[in-house]
C-alpha cells in the first residue's frame, strides 16, 4: 500500500444463532449483523485511523525496517452493545452485551 493510503472496510458478518446451535436458548434476535474489519493499513499510519502511539511507531519501524515487524492490522476500534432475550435456566432475561457489533474499523 502506498504511504497514507488505506483500504480498511467494515464487512457484513451475519451471526445466525440457529446455524451455530444456540437456537434453543436465544429467543431474540435470531440473527444479527456483527460486522468485521478487513483490509490493509497504510505505512506509516496517520491520524485518520486514531492509532495508538504504539501502532504509529510500529508503522514507522515497518516503513524503515520492513523485516522487523508485521504490518499494522485492520481491527475494530469502535463497538456497540446488542440487547438479547434468552433463557437463563427457566427464566427469560433481557441483557445488554457490550462489544457485540463492530461500528468502526481502524489500524493497530
Amino acid at each position: 500500500l502506498l504511504p497514507g493510503r488505506s483500504s480498511t472496510s467494515l464487512i457484513d458478518m451475519i451471526v445466525d444463532f440457529q446455524k451455530i446451535g444456540w437456537e434453543s436458548w436465544i429467543v431474540y434476535p435470531r440473527k444479527y449483523n456483527a460486522y468485521r474489519c478487513e483490509g490493509a493499513c497504510p505505512i506509516p499510519l496517520n491520524e485518520t485511523f486514531n492509532p495508538t502511539n504504539h501502532a504509529y511507531m510500529k508503522s514507522v519501524v515497518k516503513l524503515y525496517h520492513p523485516e522487523r515487524v508485521e504490518c499494522p492490522a485492520c481491527i475494530p476500534v469502535k463497538m456497540s452493545a446488542l440487547s438479547m432475550l434468552y433463557y437463563e435456566g427457566s427464566d427469560i432475561v433481557l441483557r445488554h452485551h457490550e462489544d457485540m457489533v463492530v461500528e468502526e474499523c481502524g489500524c493497530s
